[in-house]
């Protein structure tokens, strides 16, 4: 194989597996999963982060509803700067796969590494869904009790005295251009939608395990 074209083949081959460059993640010596910060930000609301962060993570391969169920889920955190007094979006993780009955899942970092950020609060997971705009059962914590959250409390209060709640976001897009954004908040368990630029509850999850349910609020849906 004539030099330059040996060198070639090794490029293209290390190009491709070389990581994204917004795919950051480490297990810690404990086990537990970590991702770096920022990658988005500051953002002044919740729904800024939300609407940038929608656009961001279904622009990585294989989250966009082109690929449906053979698309790929990410996990990322999205977090508050006491610092800053704004929301940031962290880097993302590829940790995952399929798992019972074909369904895609990402394992939720629980770490973050900011180093410009002192005490930052974690407000909770974000990721997409490239097959369908809805959160599933277990995004809705439908094993667990109603006051569960990736941390072990969907409440809590930070260093300061501010009371926070885990939230969990959804994306799935683009659709027809755009990007739908969903929040599910651990505590309320209450479901709401962003709709030009403003969260509007649309529905609520009760109940665990073999009891679980969900029920959109009158006059609502999930599609806009």
């Amino acid at each position: 194989m004539p030099t330059n074209l040996y060198w070639m083949v090794l490029f293209v081959a290390l190009g491709c597996s070389a990581p994204h460059p917004d795919i950051r993640v480490r297990q810690l010596a404990n086990g537990m999963y970590e991702v770096e910060g920022p990658l988005a930000g500051p953002f002044q609301t919740r729904e800024e982060l939300a609407q940038a962060a929608c656009e961001r993570m279904t622009r990585m391969p294989g989250a966009s509803t082109l690929h449906g169920r053979q698309g790929k889920e990410y996990c990322a955190l999205w977090y508050y700067s006491p610092q800053a007094e704004a929301y940031f979006l962290s880097y993302f993780s590829d940790l995952g796969g399929d798992g019972p009955g074909g369904r895609k899942y990402c394992k939720v970092p629980l770490a973050l590494r900011d180093v410009s950020t002192r005490d930052p609060v974690i407000l909770g997971p974000a990721h997409p869904h490239p097959h369908n705009w809805e959160f599933s059962r277990e995004d809705m914590g439908a094993n667990h009790a109603p006051d569960w959250s990736p941390w072990g409390s969907a409440r809590f209060v930070d260093k300061s005295g501010r009371i926070w709640e885990h939230e969990l976001l959804l994306f799935h897009g683009p659709r027809n251009g755009g990007c739908l954004a969903y929040d599910y908040n651990y505590s309320s368990r209450v479901v709401s939608a962003l709709r030009a630029g403003r969260w509007i509850p649309i529905g609520k999850a009760s109940g665990t395990a073999g009891d679980f349910s969900f029920d959109l609020f009158e006059g609502q849906s999930w599609l806009p």
